[in-house]
């Protein structure tokens, strides 16, 4: 039994390996994951639906140097002091203004909004496309 689960921690390990992403050219701190910047440890592209692509890289990343999910972030849609533009949204009633963000978000974060009309600083939800839903 024990050199059965030895095989099998060993297959997956094995496996594991076999799916590791390296760096094909210097990915900088805050660049986003392409599936032309990695490749599996073989030199083979890596497919699309690999979790890293599309991600934000946390750390400067060297040729040849192994890639994990530990090592990048979300990619950040908000940046700090970039101008947004900001909704709320009740029913059938939608308001847009702009709004200067004051720090950085992700898609799905909270962030705190300066409303360039009013100076007062709101609150609301990052969304994919980038601008903040106020509630």
């Amino acid at each position: 039994m024990i050199p059965a689960i030895a095989l099998g921690l060993g297959l997956a390990a094995h496996m594991i390996g076999a799916s590791a992403s390296v760096a094909t050219e210097v990915i900088r701190a805050g660049d986003t994951v392409t599936a032309a910047n990695i490749s599996t440890e073989t030199g083979s592209m890596v497919s699309s639906d690999n979790p890293l692509i599309g991600r934000e890289v946390r750390r400067t990343v060297y040729v040849g140097q192994e890639l994990s999910l530990d090592d990048t972030q979300p990619a950040r849609l908000v940046r700090r002091n970039q101008v947004v533009t900001v909704k709320f949204v009740s029913g059938a009633l939608e308001i847009a203004t702009t709004g200067r963000a004051m720090s950085e978000a992700t898609e799905g974060d909270s962030v705190s909004i300066l409303n360039l009309n009013s100076k007062k600083i709101v609150s609301g939800i990052v969304q994919s496309d980038g601008w903040v839903l106020v509630q």
